[in-house]
């Protein structure tokens, strides 16, 4: 991840919520308001949500909501203080670009856990000689002559 900067203008403006002033908001603010890339924006956010004590398994479950005008206000949510409706375009185009690269991380996990699986799965009707039960009715039925 880059290195931050403060500058007094970061103090100020839609994306800074009155009352926050940690650093770490300070970077996921800088990320918004830079349209950074996804996964420096999810970097930054899941250090912010750390420091309000959630987990990044919390926002993972955001992908499971309807839509991703869904996850976004959730999302909006979770980080406290902004405005959905006066948040400029740039970072609800940012956040929303975090949303989809998170799912797309998320799935890219999922193909692996499940290829994975398969493969041990395979790995163990080859060493035990398992039929499945198609193949078992098709032996049955060669061995009965029918």
């Amino acid at each position: 991840m880059k290195s931050f900067t403060a500058q007094f203008s970061d103090l100020s403006g839609p994306t800074n919520p009155t009352g926050i002033m940690s650093p770490a908001f300070l970077v996921l603010k800088q990320t918004l308001d830079r349209g950074d890339t996804p996964d420096n924006v999810l970097q930054a956010l899941y250090d912010w949500l750390s420091q309000k004590k959630i987990e990044p398994s919390h926002v993972d479950q955001i992908l499971d909501l309807p839509s991703l005008e869904d996850a976004y206000a959730a999302l909006v949510g979770l980080v406290g203080g902004l405005n959905q409706g006066t948040l400029p375009p740039l970072v609800q185009q940012t956040l929303k670009r975090a949303l989809q690269r998170l799912a797309q991380k998320y799935v890219a996990q999922g193909k692996q856990t499940v290829a994975k699986e398969q493969a041990r799965l395979s790995a163990l009707k080859t060493r035990y000689a398992v039929e499945n039960a198609a193949n078992a009715g098709a032996l049955v039925r060669t061995i009965l002559g029918a």
